[in-house]
């Protein structure tokens, strides 16, 4: 016969005295251990996993060389462990790099070694790269151990522990000359403008040139498009640029009638030799940037009132931005595009008052670098002023009287400008 525990003897007695139903009774729940987590890439088995544990300096290293030269990086390996380590290092390719790195182009010394504990050597890993090497980014690995990390699911490549991630770059000195590397103009509507884009050949071969626009996909999605399609701009070049010789690219903008706003996009040159071409496209290209500009038809109004019948003194500056003109473009029209103003000041009768213009002046500032609209090719001593940002003013003076006033402004060829309104002699 089974002994009931006091606890048990208890219940039976509740349920009975309450008239309750023993079915009704609710068991006290058992107590549940709690889920063990498991961290992504754990296994249970792992801490027991045997590998040769060695310290790498460095873990990681950048080579650039070009076809033709050779370089070499020192990497100490250190035995951590408390047993004898052979280290027998192999040339591993890293996955998804960008091109195959060939094992003939590396050289490690010592080829092997047995490390004893707490010990250290030296590995001299030296590259060499053929002179017909393809142009590109290298990525590889050296394993000193063949010992990999495990992992709970399928690896698609070996993940090295005691290693080495180094990666080549392997570049060429370009040899064509671009000059200039951006064209950024102000234009206007139903206007005709022409620019040259210089290239000059340093090597000993001809290259072909292929000069297209190419546009960037987000300009297309800025808001309310570009000023003018593509087809406003016409290239002509040369198919050849001679070895040790120069060829001009000729770019002909024909800004369409009612165009508004700006346009972006790029020459890509075309250049077929491969020292030319950025890993992203960037040496090949020429940008474009050109802002139409619009002429004002109504003058800016601003209402202020004086207290006494002080002279007026008016200041009007604008600050002109620095276009990158070269080869033609705006340029070409000369003082035609200088910035000026129609100035208007009215009374309180709303009359037109007389002003006298007492000032007229030009700021600049000029540095000593040499003009980027020069071709390096051609500079010399006379190209060396390079005049940076420019500003006008324009100082009017007027009697003054007590009452309302209206100063009405009209510029031309000026993009933004400031005002000052003096009331009173400024002598005293």
């Amino acid at each position: 016969m089974k002994t009931m525990t006091v606890s048990m003897i208890l219940t039976v007695l509740l349920i009975a005295g309450s008239c309750i139903p023993a079915v009704a009774a609710v068991p006290e729940p058992m107590p549940v251990e709690p889920p063990m987590m498991v961290m992504p890439g754990d296994s249970p088995d792992m801490a027991d996993m045997d590998f040769q544990k060695l310290q790498i300096s460095p873990r990681h290293a950048n080579m650039e060389l070009e076809p033709g030269k050779s370089d070499e990086i020192t990497v100490t390996v250190t035995n951590k462990d408390n047993k004898t380590v052979s280290v027998d290092p192999i040339v591993v390719d890293q996955p998804y790099s960008d091109y195959i790195f060939d094992e003939d182009w590396i050289t490690i010394t010592p080829a092997s070694t047995e490390l004893e504990p707490d010990t250290e050597v030296e590995f001299t890993i030296s590259v060499s790269i053929p002179d017909d090497a393809e142009r590109g980014h290298y990525g590889l690995q050296v394993a000193f151990t063949d010992d990999v990390m495990p992992t709970p699911y399928p690896s698609p490549y070996p993940m090295y522990i005691n290693s080495l991630d180094l990666h080549i770059s392997v570049w060429k000195p370009p040899v064509m000359q671009i000059q200039p590397r951006y064209i950024h103009d102000r234009v206007e509507s139903n206007q005709n403008y022409n620019y040259t884009i210089n290239l000059k050949n340093t090597g000993d071969c001809d290259i072909e040139i292929d000069p297209t626009l190419k546009q960037e996909r987000w300009y297309r999605s800025e808001m309310g498009g570009q000023a003018f399609e593509d087809d406003a701009i016409t290239i002509t070049a040369p198919a050849v640029v001679p070895a040790g010789g120069t060829a001009t690219v000729n770019v002909h903008l024909a800004v369409p009638l009612g165009a508004k706003g700006e346009y972006h996009s790029g020459i890509d040159l075309g250049i077929s030799d491969s020292s030319s071409g950025g890993w992203y496209g960037d040496e090949e290209m020429v940008q474009l940037n050109f802002k139409v500009w619009t002429q004002p038809t109504e003058h800016y109004v601003k209402a202020f009132a004086t207290e006494t019948a002080a002279p007026i003194t008016i200041e009007i500056e604008s600050n002109q931005y620095r276009y990158d003109m070269c080869g033609g473009g705006s340029s070409e029209n000369g003082d035609a595009e200088g910035p000026s103003f129609d100035v208007v000041l009215r009374g309180s009768t709303g009359d037109e008052v007389t002003l006298t213009r007492t000032a007229v002046e030009y700021h600049g500032s000029v540095g000593l670098g040499g003009s980027e609209c020069t071709p390096p090719w051609e500079v010399d001593s006379h190209g060396m002023y390079d005049e940076g940002s420019t500003s006008y003013v324009e100082r009017y003076t007027a009697d003054g009287a007590v009452g309302t006033w209206k100063l009405c402004i009209l510029p031309h060829y000026v993009e933004e400008f400031e005002y000052t309104i003096e009331v009173g002699d400024s002598e005293t």
